[in-house]
């Protein structure tokens, strides 16, 4: 299912706010399983259960959730 563009805007805001270097929107593409965003400096894959909470209701993602999609950010090389 896909989400309105400013799911992933702020998600992205609340990622870079622990980090920094994640970079800026660049692009996105949803999937089967969520989405991947990519920045200028590389891309997340975002489930799909992240993406409804932070449409529905963002405060039920917690700091644990935010902190395991920076560990897992893939950046470009």
């Amino acid at each position: 299912m896909t989400r309105p563009l400013y799911v992933l805007y702020e998600l992205l805001i609340r990622l870079t706010e622990l980090d920094p270097m994640i970079g800026d929107f660049y692009a996105h593409k949803y999937t089967d399983e969520g989405a991947i965003i990519r920045t200028n400096n590389g891309s997340l894959n975002v489930p799909q259960y992240i993406l409804e909470k932070q449409f529905s209701n963002p405060s039920q993602i917690t700091k644990a959730d935010l902190k395991r999609l920076v560990n897992e950010f893939k950046w470009s090389t």
